[in-house]
């Protein structure tokens, strides 16, 4: 989180939910089986709830939704009645101090007790991700596998990315090959390719995951797009090309013509190894 928080955006400069259905129908239409609602954190936006029960009615595979967990006991009775396939909680340090230090003043305890609660409230498929940050969770892998496994709960850790807006990368960047070979992983046969998760695990046969964008590259494998808040079709993490998409909503044909020639302009792979760095902020994007 940065020092001096985040820039607030006007109602006007956002997307409404019912904008935002709008376009997801039309990809739904042309062929998106999953929709991952994500942040930021998007349980902050008043009627979060509801725009997940409306996805629940689309004809897709999957809704998933990436929160950092601080609201999940407030919204329990909601989120009991959503269709939820899939929980990803962004945990980076079981630490409680480091925690604190990582999110600028978060309870970690608030953030256990999401955990829990999801699992209460008959959420199956619950999975923490760290971001792998060299002198805050790089030495904690095993701590992580521990805590996964006595919570039932898939664990993986995500390279962290280099953004262009700040210093994180060369502060706290550091290679995925490294902490595997440090700690002395074996490499499982199970990958889950809808994720691009690698499987290790200890000599004891305590699992972890790790994805490694950096290091191990996985574009040809990537067929995501992401809206952002703003109206944005954001066709790379890490490319600058987008599509707004703000001023066709009201016109479907126009929303569906422009969308298919974003997508045709998705590229073949980031090029992060060559200094192209993206120039917005993650929070801006959504994970």
């Amino acid at each position: 989180m940065p020092e001096e928080g985040v820039p607030k955006k006007e109602h006007n400069d956002i997307l409404s939910f019912e904008d935002m259905e709008k376009i997801i129908s039309v990809l739904v239409e042309l062929g998106i089986k999953k929709v991952r609602v994500t942040g930021g954190e998007p349980l902050v936006r008043r009627g979060c709830t509801s725009f997940l029960k409306d996805l629940g009615q689309m004809p897709i595979n999957q809704v998933s939704l990436t929160t950092n967990g601080f609201y999940i006991d407030q919204y329990k009775d909601e989120l009991k009645e959503v269709r939820l396939d899939l929980l990803n909680v962004s945990l980076d340090s079981l630490d409680a101090d480091k925690f604190k230090t990582i999110t600028r003043g978060g309870d970690i305890n608030q953030v256990l007790s999401g955990l829990q609660t999801a699992k209460e409230i008959g959420i199956k498929n619950i999975k923490v991700n760290a971001v792998l940050m060299k002198g805050l969770n790089d030495m904690d892998i095993r701590r992580f596998a521990e805590f996964g496994k006595e919570n039932e709960i898939k664990v993986r850790f995500i390279e962290l990315m280099p953004f262009s807006v700040c210093r994180s990368y060369e502060n706290y960047g550091i290679s995925a090959d490294k902490v595997i070979k440090a700690n002395g992983l074996i490499r499982t046969q199970q990958k889950d390719y809808s994720n691009n998760v690698e499987t290790y695990m200890f000599e004891d046969g305590l699992e972890i995951g790790f994805i490694r964008p950096i290091s191990n590259k996985f574009c040809a494998a990537c067929n995501r797009v992401r809206l952002t808040a703003d109206g944005k079709l954001l066709l790379c993490l890490h490319g600058q090309a987008y599509v707004d998409l703000k001023d066709k909503i009201e016109n479907r044909e126009e929303l569906k013509e422009a969308i298919i020639n974003g997508i045709k302009m998705k590229p073949k792979e980031h090029e992060i190894n060559e200094g192209v760095i993206q120039s917005r902020e993650m929070n801006s994007i959504g994970g």
